[in-house]
């Protein structure tokens, strides 16, 4: 990283609130002097001081990125920068003003190194990238495209700092992953995307009995109009069958129940749900939801009482790894990244 002074005398920079605080403030820009292009920039918070040098991570934050990138077997070049070039920056004095000038020379930076793709590790630089704060759990791991001034287009990815796993061990998984996924599916274009065939139940003759009497196991999975499961309805309930052996995906059908476009009589309603009732009773395989509480309590409300053999992936998966989220999207994105659904 460069020397940093409290000079604060490049061009660019002229009216950023910085300049009137008492902190160091950046004399060169590190893309005036780095090697590119790189196939992934690293973006951390602000720069660091270490051994006398301003650094924008950490040693110990560099070596867990460059162990993660090892283990892809893959040979990147990649290349660190800041998303706020003057040290001492965090996301409590990060100002608008600031993360405006700021986001002036990160683009400068993006222009020179020209990379593939962008992570930016931690709050402060997903804001600045953003230009806005956004909410960890919605952006994380997710790719987006991003064009500079100069008309650069990059993919970047917010991830969490490395510092969040030498802060929190458990971390590590999280961070694995994000780097793991968006490397394999976005820059190595490894990704593929999901299509699984379906019959759409409409009449009493789409009831497929072979979901009755089974060994097989049976995904089920309902979509509702709400949380509440005295006052919402089922809108579909889907089901697919799965060999537990191979985890080959066999038939998938679709009953619409209370759905607005199904228009389904009080009869073939009835039906339906008789059929979900033998399905769910078959005491010889496996019924696997997801989050399985709420999908029973909208099935019980339904009529669906009497229910055997059920596995909840959320629960197990909070058995094997309980300090990570575990929706049904947090599921997926970690046992089958290349998939895009």
């Amino acid at each position: 990283m460069p020397q940093l002074s409290f000079q604060g005398d490049n061009p660019k920079c002229e009216g950023c609130p910085a300049l009137t605080m008492q902190i160091p403030r950046h004399t060169i820009l590190d893309y005036e002097y780095a090697d590119a292009p790189v196939d992934i920039l690293f973006i951390s918070d602000s720069a660091k001081i270490f051994e006398g040098q301003y650094e924008a991570f950490r040693p110990q934050e560099e070596d867990i990125i460059t162990r993660e990138l090892l283990r892809l077997e893959h040979d990147f070049s990649f290349a660190f920068t800041t998303a706020v070039k003057c040290p001492t920056i965090t996301s409590d004095n990060l100002s608008t003003g600031i993360k405006k000038t700021c986001k002036v020379h990160l683009h400068d930076t993006i222009d020179h190194f020209k990379p593939k793709m962008v992570f930016a590790c931690g709050k402060v630089a997903t804001t600045v990238l953003y230009g806005k704060a956004k909410d960890d759990s919605k952006v994380r791991g997710k790719c987006d495209t991003m064009v500079t001034e100069a008309d650069t287009e990059f993919k970047v990815v917010p991830i969490m700092h490395p510092f969040q796993v030498l802060a929190e061990p458990k971390n590590a998984y999280l961070f694995r992953t994000d780097l793991e996924n968006a490397v394999n599916n976005e820059l190595l274009g490894k990704a593929t995307e999901a299509r699984v065939p379906y019959t759409l139940a409409t009449t009493s003759e789409d009831l497929d009995q072979s979901f009755v009497d089974t060994d097989l196991d049976v995904a089920v999975d309902i979509e509702t109009t709400g949380l509440n499961f005295l006052q919402d309805t089922i809108h579909t309930v889907s089901m697919t069958l799965v060999d537990r052996d191979t985890g080959e995906l066999g038939k998938t059908l679709v009953l619409p129940i209370d759905h607005k476009d199904a228009k389904l009589s009080y009869r073939i309603k009835g039906q339906f749900m008789t059929f979900v009732c033998d399905v769910m009773r078959n005491r010889k395989n496996r019924k696997v939801l997801q989050n399985a509480g709420f999908d029973l309590k909208f099935l019980k409300r339904y009529g669906v009482d009497e229910v055997y053999n059920i596995f909840d992936t959320k629960l197990l998966q909070h058995l094997y790894k309980e300090d990570v989220p575990k929706s049904l999207a947090d599921l997926v994105y970690y046992y089958f990244p290349d998939e895009k659904f």
